[in-house]
C-alpha cells in the first residue's frame, strides 16, 4: 500500500451540455473533438466522456465561447422548461461541495500512509482540511470553475476514503524488542500505535491482507532456523566441494518475506502464477489461515473469508429501470446475517456481534446478471461481510462490508453509493477476481 502509486480514482466523467446555449453549435462540437473527445446525444443534450483535466479544460473553453456569444448580445434564453444556462458537470447530487463525515481513526491511517493522495486534492486547487468527524472541500479559485472543482475533489475523496476504510482493520499484538524494532521496514504499510501501560503491546492498523501478512510472520516456525543452520551446513563449501561452480551459487538477496531469513533451495517453493519464493512451512501455514501469495496477493485455490456463517442472500427483479440502464429491468439483493457469537477467525471470539441487513442493486442486464452470480459465489465463500468496526457509526462487534463494494441506492452516482456509475460493473469485477472469483 505504502510505496505503491494508487490509481487515478477519478478518471472517467461527464459533461452534459445544452447546445441551444450557443450561437453555434457547430463551432461548440469543433472544440470537442479538438481535443480528441467524442460526444453523443442524450435528451437532446450533448454528453462528452472522458478524464477530469480533459473535461475542466473542456469546461473552460466552452464557457469562454458562452460569454463570446452573450457580449455580441445573443442571449441564451429558451421559452423550453429545459434550458440550462452555461455547461454543467452533473456528477453528483449536490451542486456544493459539502462536508464529508468521517471516522477519525481511519483519517489518521490516510494522513499517515496516503498523504500524497490529500496532496494531489490540494494541487488541484481545492484546501482539503479536518475538523473532528468532518471533511471540508474550499476551493481557491472564485466562480463556478473553483465549484465544480471542489465538488470533483470531494467525489475523490469519497470514493478513496471507501476504498481505504473498508477493509482497514485495527489490531493489538504482544511483540518482542526485537519484532518491534523491525516492524516499521519490513511492514511500512501498517499504521503503528504504541500502549503507554504496556511497551511490549502495540496497535497496528492496516488492511486485512497486511495484518494476515504479519500474523503469519509471527507465528512462523521457531524450528526452522535450526533446519536451516542444519541444510547451510550440508551446503558448506567443503560437503559441496564435488559440486559443479553452478550448483553452489545462491542469490544473496532472497529471502523469505514471512519469516524474513534467506531462503535455503531445497527447503523452499515457487509459487506457479506469480514466482514469488517462500520457504516451504512458511507458505503452507500461509496457505492454511488463506490460499494466496503472501507478497502479492494472487489467489491459489478457493478464498473463504470471515463472514458469519449464518446468512441469507436473496435475489429478486422488478420492472423500474437504474439511472444509465434505462433498457433493463432493475435486480435487488437483499443481505441478512443475523447476530451471533464470534469465532476463533474473527476479532473477539465468544463475544456477541450485531448483525446486518443490507440491500443491493443492479441492473438486469447481460453483465449485471452476471455480477450476480459472482456475487453469490462470493457469498458462498463467505467474502461479502466479516465482523469488525464500522467506518461510518464507529461501533465495533459489528458485520461490516468486506473489501467488495455494492451499490445499495438506486440513485445518487457514486458519491450516493447508486447510479449512474458506468464503471461500476467493471470495477466490482475487478474486486472480485482479486479473490479469485470471476
Amino acid at each position: 500500500m505504502a510505496g505503491s502509486a494508487l490509481p487515478e480514482i477519478f478518471d472517467d466523467v461527464d459533461l452534459i451540455i445544452d447546445p441551444e446555449t450557443f450561437a453555434n453549435p457547430q463551432e461548440m462540437m469543433a472544440e470537442i473533438k479538438k481535443m480528441g473527445l467524442k460526444p453523443y446525444m442524450e435528451n437532446s443534450a450533448v454528453v462528452v466522456k472522458g478524464y477530469f483535466r480533459r473535461i475542466e479544460r473542456l469546461y473552460v473553453r466552452l464557457s469562454e465561447l458562452e460569454k463570446k456569444k452573450l457580449q455580441r448580445g445573443q442571449h441564451p434564453e429558451r421559452s423550453h422548461g429545459n434550458h440550462h444556462p452555461s455547461p454543467r458537470l452533473q456528477s453528483a447530487p449536490s451542486p456544493s461541495a459539502e462536508a464529508v463525515d468521517i471516522d477519525p481513526e481511519v483519517m489518521l491511517y490516510i494522513i499517515a500512509k496516503h498523504s500524497e493522495e490529500l496532496d494531489r486534492m490540494k494541487r488541484a486547487g481545492v484546501a482539503v482540511s479536518q475538523s473532528n468527524r468532518r471533511v471540508t472541500f474550499q476551493t481557491l479559485y472564485p466562480g463556478e470553475q473553483g465549484t465544480v472543482q471542489a465538488q470533483f475533489a470531494r467525489e475523490r475523496f469519497i470514493t478513496f476514503y471507501q476504498k481505504i476504510a473498508t477493509g482497514l482493520q485495527t489490531k493489538t499484538f504482544r511483540l518482542s524488542t526485537s519484532q518491534r524494532q523491525i516492524l516499521p521496514t519490513v511492514f511500512p504499510e501498517l499504521l503503528i500505535g504504541y500502549m503507554l501501560h504496556d511497551k511490549n503491546s502495540v496497535m497496528l492498523t492496516g488492511s486485512y491482507l497486511s495484518l494476515e501478512r504479519f500474523e503469519q510472520f509471527l507465528h512462523s516456525s521457531p524450528t526452522r532456523s535450526s533446519q536451516k543452520e542444519k541444510q547451510r551446513h550440508t551446503d558448506s563449501p567443503r560437503a559441496a566441494a564435488s559440486s559443479p561452480p553452478a550448483q553452489q551459487s545462491q542469490p544473496k538477496d532472497e529471502i523469505c518475506c514471512i519469516c524474513l531469513e534467506p531462503l535455503v533451495k531445497s527447503l523452499s517453493t515457487t509459487l506457479e502464477k506469480c514466482k514469488h519464493s517462500f520457504c516451504k512451512d512458511c507458505l503452507k501455514r500461509a496457505f492454511e489461515i488463506k490460499p494466496v501469495c503472501p507478497t502479492c496477493g494472487e489467489v491459489y485455490g478457493a478464498l473463504k473469508g470471515t463472514q458469519p456463517d449464518k446468512g441469507e442472500m436473496k435475489v429478486t427483479r422488478d420492472l423500474s429501470s437504474l439511472p444509465g440502464y434505462e433498457r433493463y429491468g432493475t435486480i435487488v439483493i437483499n443481505y441478512y446475517i443475523p447476530s451471533g457469537t464470534q469465532g476463533a477467525e474473527h476479532p473477539n471470539p465468544g463475544q456477541p456481534y450485531q448483525g446486518a441487513s443490507r440491500t443491493a442493486y443492479l441492473p438486469d442486464s447481460t453483465e449485471g446478471k452476471k455480477v450476480c452470480r459472482l456475487l453469490r459465489q462470493a457469498f458462498d465463500q463467505r467474502l461479502i461481510f466479516t465482523i469488525g468496526s464500522s467506518s461510518t457509526t464507529g461501533r465495533s462487534n459489528v458485520v461490516t462490508w468486506n473489501d467488495i463494494h455494492h451499490k445499495t441506492s438506486r440513485n445518487g452516482g457514486p458519491t450516493g453509493y447508486g447510479y449512474p456509475d458506468p464503471d461500476y460493473l467493471k470495477r466490482v469485477q475487478e474486486e472480485l477476481k482479486a479473490k479469485g472469483i470471476c
